[in-house]
């Protein structure tokens, strides 16, 4: 830097200044790299820091998280050794937890009972009424076996008896093949069939004789049809909903039960009764805790078509109630 001199106003030179700064320009970037390397290193630390307290801190909760994804919405107890006793909020919101899965437990386990109770309601039920089905025909067929000894010397006689014997044997055989399927527990792994129906049929048409009712079947579907679709399910699905409808209509009362086979598989059953309760309704179709008693098999039809992801729907018209449930044909395994 140059600059001049005067005395007296007048010049009388020039100062030359230099100033070196190359020490300072160096100091200053070391000063910055050392900066920049300890924030750095501060960032770093701190970044750990925190990455682990935070692990630390819902560890409890991944841990929550995992069980859950593998009880597949059955939750269970989170264990109380792997509580984080040092946060109270995050021990609140396990015990919180806890609490829940214990409730939900006691549901599942109410509703596993409420099931096999009513499916023990509805076999009583029909055993009722399959006892006058047996029944009915032994005297007929005592009566047969005294004929054909009074009348052995005639063989007219004792050929026409042995025919009624015969018929009357097999009748009561399907009886008790009928009622041993409807309650076996493998078959739901078999495809549906039209002899399904023709056994569904079989099985309450005592129960509708019993109360004097009139019976209207229409199964508009054949082997082929019928094929994508559980026999088991359907035919718990499709008792329930009968032994409902008797139930509802009452001493001479009509009922009606139909089934549309296509890409889905559509059972209708119709009754004159007075209608479904908002009660029944919330068996049939809702989800909360329910007391027993207040419709028979209603949550089990309810949880069956939930399991094959179809649908139920209702109405009302011309005095009949009809309860429909739609159900998907199943993939070919």
């Amino acid at each position: 830097m140059v600059t001049d001199l005067y005395h007296q106003d007048r010049p009388t030179g020039r100062l030359l200044s230099v100033l070196d700064v190359t020490d300072l320009i160096a100091e200053r970037r070391h000063a910055v790299r050392l900066l920049l390397i300890g924030n750095g290193l501060a960032t770093i630390l701190l970044a750990s820091g925190g990455f682990l307290f935070v692990r630390r801190m819902v560890r409890p909760l991944r841990q929550l998280a995992d069980r859950m994804t593998a009880m597949q919405g059955r939750p269970q107890a989170f264990p109380d050794d792997r509580m984080p006793h040092g946060d109270p909020e995050l021990s609140a919101l396990l015990r919180t937890y806890n609490r829940m899965s214990a409730e939900v437990q006691a549901r599942v386990e109410a509703e596993r009972r409420l099931a096999e109770r009513e499916r023990f309601v509805s076999l009583g039920r029909l055993s009722s009424s399959l006892a006058h089905e047996v029944n009915n025909p032994l005297g007929g067929l005592l009566n047969a076996t005294d004929t054909i000894r009074t009348y052995a010397h005639r063989p007219d006689v004792v050929r026409e008896s042995s025919d009624l014997v015969e018929r009357g044997l097999r009748h009561l055989r399907d009886v008790v093949r009928v009622t041993l399927d409807q309650h076996r527990s493998d078959t739901g792994h078999r495809p549906l069939t039209p002899e399904d129906f023709d056994d569904l049929r079989l099985l309450f048409q005592p129960e509708a004789s019993r109360m004097d009712q009139r019976l209207e079947w229409r199964i508009d579907a054949d082997a082929d049809g019928l094929r994508g679709f559980p026999a088991g399910p359907v035919r718990q699905i499709a008792l329930n909903l009968l032994l409902n409808a008797a139930n509802a209509a009452g001493p001479g009362g009509r009922i009606g039960l139909t089934a549309v086979a296509g890409q889905c598989l559509t059972l209708t059953v119709s009754d004159n009764g007075a209608g479904l309760s908002q009660d029944a309704r919330d068996r049939l179709k809702g989800d909360r805790p329910l007391p027993p008693g207040g419709g028979l098999g209603l949550r089990m039809i309810r949880d069956l078509c939930r399991d094959l992801h179809g649908t139920i729907t209702d109405d009302r018209q011309d005095g009949m109630t009809r309860i429909s449930v739609t159900l998907p044909r199943m993939a070919p395994s």
